[in-house]
């Protein structure tokens, strides 16, 4: 019996190291954060209806209006409304975006983040939790309109490799789109201020892209905006993995996406560093 007992191996308690316990404090307050955000959006139809209520409107009057005007045979698409519901999916996500960087605002306003501050939390995760909050809520809008447009008449012809595809290309969309606005709402002062270049910036991003026509259409001059233009690689990767209809490399659409994203997330984090100076 003795000797059972001095072989037993003595239970070693597990070792939390400094940098294991950090990023757990991270991801808590993160998530308490979080939740708090899309408690609000749950219980909020303002935002939910308001962030919906213009893309919807595009989908039942002007793709559905336009169906009988458009010559769809030089779309490559069965219907315009297929051809315009990438784009209307990508203006969804802007709305979104900015809803995003206004929760931010609004709490910078009201003196909530100072209590974020005083809490024991790591500080990063406030943006953490908001950049969270605005994807989600983001992916949630966008995901209902395009069940709407299913429903007005437009067909998915992607597999769900291709669906997949679509996902990422609308994640790294709104990433960058919610990075963004999260860095205007830290260095704006008034909620006037931050709608007023957001709106600015949200009808160029629209007109100027191939969400509405297709590139081949476009004066040279047009073309060559759009192709600056980050919502022009975005709609032609959406568009392509789930209607078949595509211009661009996807590679290309992926590259460009992908360093625009961590472009305006960098931009996010620059500025909410400003805040905590």
């Amino acid at each position: 019996m003795q000797s059972r007992l001095e072989t037993t191996s003595p239970y070693v308690a597990p070792v939390h190291t400094p940098a294991r316990a950090a990023w757990g404090e991270l991801w808590r307050g993160a998530w308490v954060i979080f939740h708090k955000h899309m408690l609000k959006f749950s219980t909020n139809s303002m935002e939910i209806g308001g962030t919906l209520g213009w893309p919807l409107l595009w989908v039942a009057t002007f793709g559905l209006g336009m169906e009988r005007v458009v010559q769809v045979e030089t779309l490559g698409s069965h219907s315009y409304l297929a051809f315009i519901t990438p784009g209307i999916i990508a203006l969804t996500a802007l709305s979104g975006a900015v809803n995003a960087g206004m929760t931010l605002l609004e709490e910078k306003i009201k003196g909530i983040l100072k209590e974020y501050f005083v809490a024991p939390i790591p500080r990063m995760s406030i943006l953490l939790a908001s950049t969270g909050s605005g994807l989600v809520k983001t992916l949630i809008q966008s995901l209902i309109i395009l069940v709407i447009a299913m429903l007005f008449g437009a067909r998915l012809t992607g597999n769900p490799l291709d669906m997949g595809a679509a996902l990422v290309y609308l994640l790294l969309y709104v990433m960058a789109f919610v990075g963004f606005s999260n860095g205007v709402a830290a260095r704006s002062k008034s909620v006037g201020g931050y709608h007023m270049l957001l709106f600015v910036l949200n009808l160029p991003l629209l007109f100027l892209s191939n969400a509405l026509y297709p590139l081949e259409s476009m004066p040279l001059w047009m073309r060559a905006l759009a192709y600056l233009n980050p919502t022009t690689y975005a709609v032609d990767g959406i568009r392509r993995s789930l209607f078949g209809i595509g211009s661009l490399s996807p590679w290309l659409n992926l590259a460009v996406l992908a360093a625009f994203a961590v472009v305006c997330l960098r931009f996010g984090l620059t500025s909410f560093r400003r805040i905590l100076e």
